[in-house]
């Protein structure tokens, strides 16, 4: 709501000038007006100065500013595009045209192949409708509406797990939530807020249900009984593909590199809410802020509590020394995500815990950025 407001007291108080400014160099004007104002406030708002439609790049900018510049909004910017857009214009799609009809006449020349990226290469990523980074699902708070929009819900007969959107036709999970699961019993919810629909919160698009065509788990993983699973990962590949919208986009995947110890990171679910057995889980969506340790101070944590546990390189750690704020049951699958250059990023798969928001009792991750290359082997293969 004040995100609104503040873009209403915009309109009304900047772009009146700007108008002007525009009336009376009309046979002038070009994409400056809009680079220069809108690109600049809702980069100030934390949305990205870039999108891409169709494999062209435009920018983002305030739905008021690109009506000004004769543009169509649309959404790609992670906001509803009547706010926020994606702004597509004519100039744009006419430039492109050109270059298209350029890039034949080159190919015919040399007659040589051309290396065409895949349409998930091009699609935006991490954008979320809502730039609120939850303070305190145990402990934390219900979500927005399109705040989380890679967020899956996954139905599996009389049990859930949470799942995260990483392309058009694929869902990454816990391995062991479905290594035994019927695909005709395996339900894909995208865009869902309330899985109940009861009415008590908002939801401004219906959600998404997709089957499953098939299950693929990483070639590593381990279940075990006793300690954490080894490479708990899997892909689930939808039958249709996901219909992007503002509510249902996918996740960004990190580098291998990627650095998680003593960052800040933001798990969701469905899961429970208390640590007894008495609430199972809840309806609407929540998430809770949880920080990234040191692996070694991960074991000493579980020393404290007396609890002898395995950790490996694909596995990390995210919780508070007191507990209080978690993941639990009904959560496995879910992402585990950070705020990277502005997009949210996925670092990890909701795996396995001792325990629900304990003290001295972290939740255990699978960790992406060891098996994100696998994640984009298998979706350019498939």
């Amino acid at each position: 709501m004040r995100t609104i407001l503040l873009l209403l007291l915009f309109s009304v108080d900047v772009f009146g000038f700007f108008w002007k400014f525009s009336r009376s160099s009309r046979h002038t004007r070009d994409d400056s007006f809009e680079n220069t104002a809108g690109r600049m406030f809702v980069t100030l708002l934390g949305y990205p100065p870039k999108c891409e439609q169709r494999g062209i790049s435009h920018s983002c900018t305030l739905s008021f500013a690109c009506w000004l510049v004769g543009g169509s909004s649309q959404p790609g910017c992670g906001a509803n595009p009547w706010i926020v857009a994606c702004c597509v214009t004519s100039k744009k799609a006419l430039n492109r045209n050109n270059d298209v009809q350029q890039l034949q006449v080159r190919e015919d020349s040399l007659a040589l192949p051309v290396l065409q990226k895949r349409i998930d290469d091009l699609e935006e990523c991490g954008l979320s409708a809502d730039r609120i980074l939850m303070k305190r699902i145990i402990g934390g708070d219900e979500a927005k509406f399109a705040q989380f929009p890679w967020q899956a819900f996954i139905k599996i007969s009389s049990y859930q797990c949470g799942g995260v959107l990483v392309s058009r036709k694929f869902v990454a999970t816990a391995a062991h939530c479905i290594i035994t699961a019927r695909l005709k019993d395996t339900l894909v919810y995208l865009g869902e807020l309330d899985t109940q629909d009861t009415g008590k919160v908002k939801e401004l698009e219906p959600a998404e249900l997709h089957r499953v065509r098939r299950r693929i788990i990483h070639p590593n993983f381990q279940f075990r009984t006793t300690q954490p699973d080894r490479y708990d990962l899997a892909l689930l590949e939808l039958i249709t593909e996901a219909g992007y919208s503002y509510h249902i986009s996918p996740i960004c995947l990190p580098p291998s590199d990627m650095v998680l110890t003593g960052r800040t990171a933001v798990v969701a679910g469905w899961g429970k809410i208390q640590p007894s057995n008495e609430l199972m889980g809840t309806n609407v969506l929540r998430s809770a802020t949880v920080p990234i340790l040191d692996i070694r101070e991960c074991l000493a944590w579980h020393e404290i509590k007396q609890i002898s546990v395995e950790l490996h390189e694909e596995m990390l750690c995210a919780g508070h020394e007191s507990g209080k704020h978690d993941a639990c049951l009904g959560d496995s699958g879910g992402p585990l995500i950070v705020l990277e250059n502005g997009r949210w990023t996925l670092v990890g798969i909701t795996s396995a815990g001792f325990g629900c928001g304990e003290p001295h009792q972290p939740g255990i991750y699978h960790k992406i950025p060891v098996t994100a290359d696998w994640i984009r082997s298998v979706i350019r293969l498939l």
